[in-house]
């Protein structure tokens, strides 16, 4: 299939946009709970509800995405993830209702589902092998850039303007994407399209709504200990479902292999890590350090913006240096933040955040691209997609666990500041632990 230059690239442009935005509700909530709570009188076991709900609609739409995408279209179904995700995004700016505000975040995060899922498809149709290392990367560099400036952006509508513009400015650029994916970009199905695991959509949901219940919700024993039952069980049904289903969420076959193993759990524990971070820090310095809601999010620009660069830095080294050996430099930089962070909260001087915010800037984007790249090589060629899939699965219920981890931990995060710094504390043992299982998984493989 030929298309003109100029029409791949305008197409590419409206792609970009859509990805981006995806990104940027990933993490610009996080600086807007606090306000969010505050306007509703809502506690942090609720709150994180808004963060937890599209991730855990991530971890169970992003591969059953792209089936549907093969079947019926990705032009077609990039366009309804646009109108679902636009729709939710004003749904969420505008509502005054909580239950509504949590419920339509899980349908934003059905939408950004679809936009990753399905940009990163129609990418490899539209360009030809010698252009598409070059168009993935900017569609990286771009999706990379919406995840560092998510908190930034948040903390600038909530602190100068109202936390509700952080979802509608989605609007106008959502149209725009709209109308030069409509225009630009052609219709393609795949002739083997992949069917839609409603079945293990509804586990891997139930399973992951019973976890983050467990942590979040202030229950009796007995109570707690049936959400806890609850959640293994329907772990363990979506598994053995997995297994036996032809066309899996997860491809649990897979997981004999050491090195996709060690990629799943560096891109597990790099969701987990940051996602805790990223929901207690702007908590944390509303709380007890006072500030507002600008002040946070400036505060998070040295994270942010180290996260951009060396993510850039890392796309050019990969090769050169060796993605295992990045993803262990960036577990060791997770293991100075959280061990600098816990002290530097305990000072009450917020200017000593900023080492360890760039600590943790510098371990995120050396982490984030060599873990997939590892996935993506342990697996045959011809099942890339299935590698990508399964591993973006596994980031996205990292970073659910860890929402409701770091909850379980802080409590109720309005008084004092033990919770945090022990939090802090345990997520560097964590990633300690995980750098510990990555060496010895690839201790009889090359580290090049």
């Amino acid at each position: 299939m030929t298309i003109d230059i100029s029409r791949k690239y305008a197409g590419l442009a409206g792609i970009c946009i859509a990805s981006f935005l995806g990104c940027i509700d990933l993490t610009v909530v996080n600086t807007v709970l606090p306000a969010i709570g505050k306007e509703f009188a809502a506690p942090l076991r609720d709150t994180q509800w808004i963060t937890s709900a599209f991730m855990i609609a991530l971890s169970a739409f992003m591969v059953p995405a792209g089936g549907v995408a093969d079947k019926y279209g990705r032009k077609r179904v990039l366009l309804t993830g646009l109108a679902l995700f636009g729709a939710a995004s004003l749904i969420v700016g505008v509502t005054t209702h909580f239950a509504i505000l949590v419920l339509f975040r899980f349908v934003q995060g059905i939408g950004c589902a679809i936009l990753y899922t399905v940009s990163g498809a129609i990418i490899t149709y539209l360009f030809n092998d010698s252009e598409r290392g070059k168009v993935l990367g900017i569609l990286f560099a771009v999706n990379g850039l919406g995840l560092a400036v998510g908190p930034v952006i948040g903390g600038l509508f909530s602190g100068l303007l109202d936390w509700r513009y952080a979802f509608l400015i989605n609007i106008p650029f959502i149209l725009i994407s709209l109308w030069l994916c409509a225009r630009y970009l052609p219709e393609q199905k795949s002739v083997q399209a992949r069917g839609l695991d409603i079945p293990g959509c509804l586990l891997l949901i139930g399973a992951l709504i019973s976890l983050v219940s467990y942590f979040s919700l202030e229950l009796s024993p007995g109570n707690g200990r049936y959400l806890l039952l609850a959640a293994v069980l329907l772990s363990l049904l979506f598994i053995f479902h997995e297994l036996k289903t032809p066309q899996p969420i997860v491809e649990f076959h897979f997981f004999r292999k050491r090195t996709f193993i060690a990629a799943l759990a560096a891109t597990f524990s790099l969701a987990f890590y940051y996602c805790a971070v990223l929901l207690s820090l702007p908590l944390f310095l509303a709380n007890v350090s006072a500030l507002n809601d600008l002040q946070i999010g400036l505060l998070l620009l040295p994270a942010t913006v180290t996260f951009a660069l060396v993510s850039a830095w890392v796309g050019n080294s990969s090769e050169r240096i060796g993605p295992q050996k990045l993803i262990i430099c960036g577990l060791l930089l997770f293991i100075l933040s959280g061990a600098c962070l816990a002290p530097a909260m305990a000072s009450h001087r917020v200017w000593l955040l900023i080492i360890p915010l760039l600590f943790f800037g510098a371990g995120w984007g050396a982490i984030l691209g060599p873990s997939t790249l590892v996935a993506l090589r342990a697996l045959p060629d011809d099942r890339a997609a299935v590698a990508m899939g399964t591993s973006w699965t596994v980031h996205n219920i990292g970073g659910a666990c860890g929402i409701a981890f770091a909850v379980s931990v802080i409590g109720d995060g309005a008084h004092g500041d033990s919770g945090y710094r022990m939090l802090m504390y345990l997520l560097a043992v964590l990633a300690g632990a995980v750098a510990g299982i990555c060496l010895l998984l690839g201790r009889k493989m090359p580290l090049r």
